[in-house]
């Protein structure tokens, strides 16, 4: 089987009527010179966009007035003559000229207004008022009229395009629910309520299933080996009922505005325990998809690139094509930069990754954030535990929300009796009893208190103060026999209008009763306070230490680099060999954006590897050099001569 590509380009053409010339300056050859100087292997290219017009001669759809010729064929034609990937992308979920010409289509709240993308709003006159970015009418595909008419685009594409890599499709899944009039009868003729929340968001699910299956059914009907992804919510972690409808998923982000750089790890890992192709997506805009002249330096787009890489999944970067057809060759001067690096080192990310933590994934998305931030910045390897991987791991972190059926609780239970250690987060031992009687650790309910302090009683804690520390928020009551290493302080009271203290929050009480915050019994470790999500809302740094120092208490961690927490390692084995990347960069923000500017070459970096088996060489192989080692019988340290956003280290061993 081919391999899937790994140096995408999402290509948009969200092109308003209004311009003249469309395509234009279109020209194969330029376009073929533009995937030749991206590195490209894939490109997405268009068929219909949010303005709700084709670009190629339709007779279900309405073409682009100002465009003369087969825009899409074109590109799918010059594409496959450079050997390169050319899926098209559908609009679904947006679609202008639809909505104005059927208004009946567009979702409707409870209340039967329109729902655009920014709310709520009725059609606007066409004058010169500002429009906001990124507002369109949201369109119904509860396999009703709209989809029908989708559904007929769809079949017209695949019957044109003999070659057809894939379909992606766009803006899937947005409300919830729709009460739209056709949305409402559907309802009742279900025996559902047409007044009810719960009934719509139910319909919505049902019907939403039924509009991609059979969109992948006309397109496997023509192109029974093509790929399909439906986007806007196909790759989103919390909703695994649309996951199975996908050949693959594309990790859609833009870590400038997105939720920043630790996004993309945990999903990479929830997506790749499903076993099909997965891409990170980013976008070589500054900030939002289509901003014309906005850029992000070619430096952020490689470290992005390889960061992908490094959580195990391919590379896809949006770009928008002029009106006019001409692709912008700095756009792919700066993609290939990071892609042409991609292929030098992509070699060296074969292998099976040494992750020694497992993480039982959250429902809670701001935790798994949390607890990835965490442990990405103290070179901690983790992935997600499954029923099946249970046994590679030598600790085991439950978050508050975690998700853990039936078969998962009887080999989390068979682990912990074989000598396996758990660090317990927040309540999660209220929310799966067996935990209790597992560990030994009780618990309680929750804090009368809306926040409270924990104070250390760590030896040799993560650089930890002596003196309590504030949590934002409540911690759950826990007790055990086990030796306790945090207490928790309350407050004199909540802070409320008859009992207030100062700014912002209550002092402690230091002669109050004291409660265990972070307490070992055996081989469990619990936290009384959900630090995770703490740390992902509130980014103090003492969280942070509190739980890695608790992690400590039943974990050693393999890896050890001078770098600090900006540092990102990745340790992977491969035959005999370990193979460590190394990344470090300094995001910062400005504005509205988090940004990669200064990537500064770093001298004399010190590494210790916890590597038991007798090492021979360790070869640096972007530098062409072998380093010097130490080895005993704690594992290996050596020293990285120079690293500028990225190096490698290959571990021979016996």
């Amino acid at each position: 089987m081919k391999p899937f590509p790994y140096r995408q380009v999402h290509l948009d053409f969200h092109t308003s009527p209004d311009i003249p010339g469309i395509g234009k300056s279109f020209d194969k050859e330029q376009f073929r010179r533009a995937l030749r100087e991206g590195h490209l292997d894939s490109i997405t290219v268009f068929a219909k966009c949010h303005h709700g017009y084709c670009c190629y001669p339709t007779e279900v759809g309405t073409k682009n007035p100002n465009l003369d010729f087969d825009l899409t064929g074109a590109m799918i034609d010059a594409a496959h003559s450079e050997g390169v990937r050319a899926p098209v992308y559908i609009t679904a979920g947006w679609s202008q000229l639809d909505a104005e010409n059927h208004p009946e289509w567009i979702v409707k709240d409870k209340e039967g207004n329109y729902l655009t993308s920014r709310g709520t709003a009725a059609f606007h006159e066409k004058n010169d008022e500002p429009k906001p970015e990124a507002e369109w009418f949201n369109m119904c595909l509860n396999d009703g009229s709209y989809c029908r008419h989708i559904y007929s685009l769809t079949e017209e594409i695949c019957r044109r395009y003999r070659d057809l890599d894939g379909l992606f499709f766009d803006i899937v899944f947005i409300t919830g629910y729709c009460f739209c009039d056709e949305c409402r009868s559907g309802m009742k003729a279900d025996g559902l309520d047409p007044e009810s929340m719960d009934d719509a968001r139910r319909y919505y699910r049902e019907k939403r299933i039924s509009f991609i299956k059979k969109c992948g059914d006309i397109l496997h009907k023509y192109h029974p080996n093509a790929t399909i992804f439906f986007n806007s919510g196909g790759a989103d972690p919390y909703m695994p009922e649309y996951h199975p409808y996908s050949t693959h998923y594309e990790l859609e982000d833009l870590p400038t505005v997105w939720g920043g750089y630790d996004k993309l790890p945990i999903r990479a890992k929830y997506f790749a325990s499903k076993g099909e192709p997965v891409i990170g997506m980013t976008g070589k805009f500054h900030l939002l998809w289509g901003e014309f002249g906005g850029f992000k330096t070619k430096e952020a787009l490689k470290y992005e690139c390889v960061t992908m890489l490094m959580n195990g999944v391919g590379c896809s970067v949006g770009d928008h094509l002029h009106p006019d057809g001409e692709m912008d060759m700095q756009t792919y001067r700066n993609i290939g930069y990071a892609y042409s690096y991609l292929e030098k080192v992509k070699p060296y990310f074969d292998g099976e990754e040494v992750a020694e933590i497992g993480l039982v994934f959250s429902n809670n998305g701001e935790e798994n954030v949390g607890i990835s931030s965490i442990l990405l910045e103290n070179q901690i390897g983790f992935d997600l535990m499954t029923p099946s991987n249970v046994g590679r791991f030598k600790a085991v972190i439950i978050l508050e929300s975690s998700v853990i059926t039936p078969e998962l609780e009887e080999k989390l239970v068979s682990y912990y009796k074989e000598g396996g250690k758990l660090l317990l987060i927040g309540n999660c031992g209220k929310n799966n009893a067996f935990l209790t009687e597992l560990t030994g650790i009780r618990y309680l309910g929750a804090s009368e208190y809306s926040a409270d302090y924990v104070l250390s009683h760590f030896e040799d804690g993560e650089e930890l103060p002596e003196t309590p520390q504030y949590c934002y928020s409540s911690s759950c009551v826990i007790t055990s026999e086990g030796e306790t290493f945090a207490e928790v302080l309350d407050p004199y009271f909540n802070r409320t209008y008859r009992h207030f203290c100062g700014h912002k929050n209550t002092p402690y009480d230091k002669q109050g009763e004291r409660r265990q915050a972070i307490v070992k019994k055996g081989n469990a470790v619990a936290c009384a306070h959900n630090f995770p999500l703490m740390y992902a809302k509130y980014g103090n740094v003492f969280h942070k230490r509190f739980l890695i120092s608790a992690l400590g208490l039943i974990f050693e961690k393999k890896i050890t680099v001078s770098l600090g927490s900006q540092c990102r390692t990745l340790l992977k084995k491969n035959g005999e060999s370990y193979i460590l990347n190394m990344t470090y960069v300094s995001p910062v923000r400005r504005g509205a954006a988090e940004i990669i500017e200064d990537i500064v070459t770093l001298k004399d970096v010190e590494v210790k590897v916890g590597i038991t088996e007798k090492v021979n060489e360790i070869f640096l192989p972007l530098d062409g050099i072998s380093v010097p080692f130490k080895q005993d019988e704690n594992g290996i340290r050596f020293v990285i001569p120079s690293l500028s956003c990225h190096n490698v280290a290959v571990i021979k061993c016996n």
